[in-house]
């Protein structure tokens, strides 16, 4: 059997092996903090709307009417699982199988970028992420988001090479899937398509397929999304994503947004300090709203924009120390000591090396713009909103990839090193 063929084989039932790991490791960690601690700590308004898809009133919460504050995919994926009921291990179980398909997606792309030695690295270093090995099962939207943004970005890779409308098609559709899931990635599924109709290294005279491919891509991402576009509108009367857009401007831009986060939950600033400081001529103006979901946060959203004009050199400022907050080593908001510490050491081994190899692989800027886009889409999403670490998370995955190319380098000079070392030995 050729050297080839047979490394080929071991790396796929290493991959096997490492899928199987990562499996049980988030099962076992789910498992071991209990069911208790997953509702108590999960997002519990997820749930709620999805008992009521379960029972048939759509997307809603309790008695309340139809809502479109939050994208539908994670909650219609709980109700089906769960079917309203509050199960545990159910949703524990699928969870893990995402969290697993993950590090199997992360393994995919590093083969497809640095062989499958690289592959079999970002795989074992994903299987055992301690933040993706905990969050993976949280009552979140975290791992299925992260699942359905890392299989369009190797679909994306994989359109970009082949020129495939079929592979294109795929990647649009998931990649409205992923907005579905978390409305953030949005900036992003609009430019990644654009990203198709650059001329490659490879294949510079394949534009016209690389342009059809885009089209194609943009018009899935569109076909994805037309449908919940148009039941806001016929909701609310404005074809929005969500209803919370304005309102977490505000959230971002006001000037108790930093009295307790981000070493705290930025929930808490609002809470806590904004809410509390409303005039009473605001809740009034609030109230008189008549509680249409979309005119309240247009108001939001003004007030949002006020702030912003009125203090802008404080929130270009401060746009950075939610950007820190967002890539800080250590959490946010915070933990406790050994929580903090190993987030720190697992995040920053994972971050040097992701930048490092991002860094020495520049020459390939054309097919790595996607990454660019990637992280600096949610960038502006950070600065211009908030972010916490569990927003950053999904992003750890190619830092990870990166990684793993940096590593497979030194693992192969290492080989190199000690062959030659070997071989002077034999003379």
């Amino acid at each position: 059997m050729p050297d080839t063929v047979h490394s080929e084989l071991s790396a796929y039932r290493a991959l096997l092996w490492i899928f199987l790991l990562a499996f049980a490791v988030r099962v076992a960690v789910r498992c071991y903090f209990g069911s208790a601690d997953f509702w108590v700590n999960g997002y519990g308004f997820l749930f709620d709307l999805a008992q009521n898809i379960a029972a048939g009133k759509g997307i809603a919460y309790g008695d309340e009417p139809p809502t479109g504050s939050r994208v539908p995919l994670y909650p219609a994926f709980l109700a089906a699982m769960t079917f309203g009921h509050k199960v545990f291990l159910p949703v524990v179980l699928f969870q893990s199988l995402i969290g697993a398909a993950t590090v199997l997606c992360t393994a995919l792309l590093a083969g497809e970028m640095f062989g499958s030695a690289a592959a079999v690295i970002a795989a074992a270093i994903t299987a055992v992420y301690p933040y993706s090995v905990v969050h993976d099962t949280a009552l979140q939207e975290t791992s299925l988001f992260t699942l359905l943004t890392a299989i369009a970005v190797l679909l994306l890779l994989r359109v970009r090479r082949s020129g495939s409308s079929v592979t294109a098609a795929w990647a649009g559709l998931t990649l409205g899937a992923a907005v579905l899931t978390r409305v953030t990635l949005a900036p992003f599924a609009l430019l990644a398509p654009l990203w198709l109709a650059i001329p490659g290294e490879s294949r510079p005279g394949r534009w016209r397929q690389q342009f059809w491919a885009a089209v194609i891509c943009a018009g899935a991402v569109t076909l994805t999304l037309s449908p919940w576009l148009v039941r806001s509108y016929w909701l609310t009367g404005s074809p929005v994503l969500s209803t919370l857009i304005g309102y977490q401007l505000w959230v971002g831009n006001n000037p108790y947004t930093f009295s307790h986060y981000p070493y705290e939950s930025i929930d808490r600033s609002v809470e806590e300090a904004a809410l509390k400081a409303f005039h009473p001529h605001e809740n009034a103006e609030i109230e008189a709203l008549g509680g249409n979901e979309a005119t309240i946060d247009q108001w939001f959203f003004r007030k949002g924009l006020e702030y912003i004009h009125e203090h802008p050199w404080l929130t270009f400022g401060n746009s950075f120390r939610k950007i820190a907050a967002s890539f800080g080593w250590l959490p946010s908001p915070r933990k406790s000591f050994w929580p903090n510490l190993v987030h720190a050491l697992a995040y920053g081994f994972v971050m040097v090396l992701g930048l490092w190899g991002m860094w020495v692989g520049r020459r390939h800027w054309r097919e790595h713009i996607v990454f660019y886009v990637l992280f600096l889409s949610f960038v502006g999403v950070a600065a211009l909103f908030y972010g916490h670490t569990s927003h950053r998370a999904y992003l750890d995955v190619y830092l990870i990839v990166f990684a793993a190319g940096v590593l497979d380098q030194f693992r192969s000079r290492c080989l190199s090193l000690t062959r030659k070392h070997q071989q002077k030995m034999s003379r």
